[in-house]
């Protein structure tokens, strides 16, 4: 708790709010400016972006760059303040998210390349190939398929057949410019982030969270805002959905909310957890037979949804296949904690001379870590409550995300913005994944954590899960319960 004289010292620090918001532009124009030169623009470099600054020493360019990302966290941190103080209104995060995320919108992808995946996975729907099958390198020669990272351009499509066809929707109506079509898909992803912003304060008022804290986090974090504006990352979608399925779940339209989570779910699969965090919650209390009714609504109405939606689109359930599934365990980068946990195993491993090989090593943390994943994952569904749902959920995302076998930046999104509009939006934690997550990558979506970097990022990993357990702050965190009003 924060005393009376660390509050009024912090108010005057942060200054007015209006400073701050004109700071965070400047931050937000620069990182686009030095972005159009460092960051994850189209390729071959002679296709350059329509706002920018010439190419000049690239030294410099990361120097303005990362000043600029400094500006943009401080002015964020700063907003913070405001909105721990009640401060921050829903129109005033609107404006905020206006000034900070326009420059974004028009200006290069900074941080992914992803956004480009989407573009030729789209292309490949318009031009009547199934992107479930074809993987973008059938596009041929061209800025497009340069502009795709190249550990993506052999793999076929990861997502859900709902996304696959708004890339087709997005591919049809741009035209042939690759500048014009990253703008035309990052307008798909504004009605993930419109949702955000009217479902996160429903949300935040009813578990009795401030408003402003939620959308502080939720939208308008350097994380946030780089992974939903710039990158236009189908989470975006995903998420929005997601919430909206929550937030009808308040008004007790609960066959609304499975429909909701199940639409999300084709966009991305993570969002299916809301379907069984919301039936546990319902069936806790209830008499067997009501019991035996949420199970089988809980299984037939998301089923019916995503059998539509496959069917209608007409790209197949190989979305579904074991292959299909296994393709985020396909890349092994140190920015993932089971990996780098593993990769220091392994070292530790060959210096006591052992020739088991690094990636058996990664195989089976891999797996030890998901058993115990989904162990928690249960615990945590077995004390779902109408009370704390959303917690759990939120929670349960973020448990999903550390365990998982490759990690992004953005994924921290799914569990960040849903706790958002609980009571832990106060965690010091999220604060410090939606402030500097994004930094693990570089500006143009290479991750920053490689070579012996498993030497400091393991143990780091090893201890904070160490921490939780001596501590027993894994007890808080299983047990938090929101405020219902």
């Amino acid at each position: 708790m924060l005393t009376t004289d660390y509050r009024a010292r912090a108010r005057r620090l942060a200054g007015p709010l209006w400073l701050w918001v004109a700071l965070g532009t400047a931050g937000s124009f620069g990182s686009v400016l030095e972005g159009s030169t460092i960051g994850s623009r189209p390729r071959p470099s002679t296709y350059r972006w329509w706002i920018g600054v010439p190419e000049g020493n690239y030294a410099l360019a990361h120097l303005i760059f990362y000043l600029s990302m400094s500006l943009l966290i401080l002015a964020w941190l700063a907003l913070g303040v405001h909105a721990f103080e009640g401060r921050l209104s829903v129109a005033r995060s609107w404006l905020v998210l206006g000034l900070w995320g326009g420059p974004l919108f028009l200006g290069t992808p900074v941080f992914s390349r992803d956004v480009y995946s989407y573009i030729a996975q789209g292309t490949l729907a318009h031009r009547g190939f199934n992107p479930y099958v074809v993987a973008p390198k059938m596009l041929g020669p061209g800025p497009l398929l340069s502009s795709v990272a190249t550990v993506w351009r052999s793999t076929a499509s990861p997502y859900g057949p709902l996304f696959v066809a708004i890339t087709h929707l997005g591919a049809a109506i741009s035209a042939s410019s690759l500048i014009t079509q990253v703008l035309v898909f990052r307008s798909l992803e504004l009605p993930g982030i419109a949702l955000m912003m009217v479902c996160l304060p429903l949300l935040a008022r009813h578990y009795g969270a401030n408003a402003g804290i939620a959308l502080w986090l939720g939208v308008l974090s350097p994380l946030a805002l780089f992974s939903a504006v710039s990158s236009a990352h189908n989470d975006t979608l995903m998420i929005g959905l997601m919430l909206g399925g929550l937030t009808v779940a308040l008004g007790g339209a609960r066959r609304a909310a499975l429909v909701l989570f199940a639409v999300a779910a084709t966009i991305k699969l993570p969002a299916a957890a809301g379907v069984v965090f919301l039936t546990a919650a319902q069936m806790s209390g209830a008499s067997l037979r009501e019991r035996w009714r949420l199970a089988a609504e809980a299984v037939v109405i998301p089923a019916a949804v995503i059998a539509a939606v496959s069917e209608f689109t007409g790209y197949g359930w190989s979305w579904l296949s074991p292959a299909a599934l296994r393709i985020p365990t396909e890349l092994r980068v140190l920015t993932t904690p089971v990996v780098s946990v593993a990769t220091l195993l392994g070292s530790l491993v060959h210096a006591l001379g052992d020739g088991v090989a690094t990636s058996a090593v990664i195989t089976v943390v891999q797996d030890v870590f998901a058993v115990l994943a989904l162990a928690l994952i249960a615990l945590l569904v077995t004390r779902a409550r109408p009370a704390n749902a959303t917690y759990l959920l939120g929670v349960t995302l973020l448990v999903v995300v550390v365990a998982s076998p490759t990690v992004w930046p953005w994924y921290f999104l799914w569990g960040l913005t849903v706790l958002g509009a609980a009571r832990a939006q106060r965690s010091a934690w999220l604060l410090a994944v939606a402030a500097f997550a994004m930094l693990l990558v570089g500006p143009g979506g290479t991750p920053m954590i490689g070579g012996n970097g498993f030497y400091v990022t393991g143990p780091l990993v090893l201890a904070g899960l160490g921490w939780l357990w001596w501590r027993a702050r894994w007890r808080g965190v299983i047990e938090g319960v929101d405020r219902v009003v």
